[in-house]
């Protein structure tokens, strides 16, 4: 009798174990994020993208003022794929640089320029800096206008209601980050 409760309780280990490992990301990034409410926190969730009836993988942040979750960046583009940059791992990859850069003080505005010739949406602690490799946040098409991609992501999280909130110093734009966290629509959480 005592073998037998022995081998189901090594049994009952393994599945438990087996199950941890197989949470989806999503899951316990946002437990994570819930169990620490004095902290915002960046990281990627499934969310419902009405225009495809799926769910995609999005960057959101925890906002401990407001108890909820806000959208930055839904990930749906299968652009950088071929280089194994699935939306997924763009949107893993995204949300752990937005909280190295919240946490180092390095992300109080989004601007947008280029880092190697290519488009780029960078983290910025001032005004009047410059995007590089440094401060990329994301590389965005080749090709694409960064300044409407900066304007279609405040209109994405201003729910197209209000006025973006788009502050400029000649003709680089500045997006300013604590604005986004405090005004941005909550999304519907799991």
């Amino acid at each position: 009798m005592l073998q037998k409760s022995f081998f189901m309780g090594l049994g009952l280990a393994a599945v438990t174990s087996l199950a941890t490992i197989s949470l989806p990301a999503s899951f316990s990034q946002s437990t994570a994020a819930e169990s620490q409410p004095d902290k915002v926190t960046f990281l990627c969730r499934q969310i419902f993208d009405p225009a495809s009836g799926e769910q995609i993988p999005a960057t959101v942040a925890w906002v401990p003022e407001r108890k909820g979750h806000i959208r930055f960046i839904g990930w749906k583009s299968e652009y950088f794929s071929q280089g194994g940059w699935t939306p997924l791992k763009r949107c893993q990859r995204v949300a752990q640089k937005f909280q190295e850069f919240y946490e180092k003080g390095s992300l109080n505005y989004l601007s947008s320029g280029k880092s190697k010739g290519l488009p780029v949406i960078c983290g910025l602690a001032n005004q009047g800096e410059t995007c590089n490799g440094n401060n990329q946040l994301f590389t965005i098409k080749s090709g694409s206008n960064p300044e409407q991609v900066l304007q279609r992501l405040m209109d994405i999280t201003e729910g197209k209601s209000a006025e973006p909130l788009l502050q400029s110093s000649g003709e680089q734009l500045y997006i300013p980050v604590q604005d986004f966290l405090n005004k941005s629509p909550l999304i519907n959480s799991k």
